[in-house]
């Protein structure tokens, strides 16, 4: 006889665990997705929302160092698969290196 085993159900309490330590600025923070259907995509979604945020940051502190520190003035931030207001956020710090550097 074989027993159907459902997967596991997203619980409230790790989804409020999670969004708590990215909101202290944690980016480190996943779910881990061995879920099914709609908890599945609600995993999915945090994850990749904490992964732009994440690379976001990077990206800014790799801008401080080689344009702010090296003087690498030519250099301009990407972050790829940003769009929206990451987007907006990465080409606004590439102007201000731009206003910057400009004469």
């Amino acid at each position: 006889m074989s027993t159907l085993r459902s997967k596991p159900q997203l619980d409230r309490r790790q989804i409020l665990n999670a969004l708590k330590a990215f909101r202290r600025g944690d980016f480190s923070v996943r779910i881990d997705n061995v879920y099914e259907g709609l908890d599945s995509d609600i995993a999915d979604a945090f994850n990749q929302i904490v992964e732009i945020n994440d690379q976001v940051t990077r990206e800014f502190e790799r801008l401080s160092r080689v344009v702010g520190k090296d003087g690498r003035i030519g250099e301009r931030g990407h972050v790829r698969n940003a769009t929206g207001s990451w987007e907006t956020s990465v080409r606004s710090v590439n102007d201000l290196i731009e206003d910057m550097v400009q004469p």
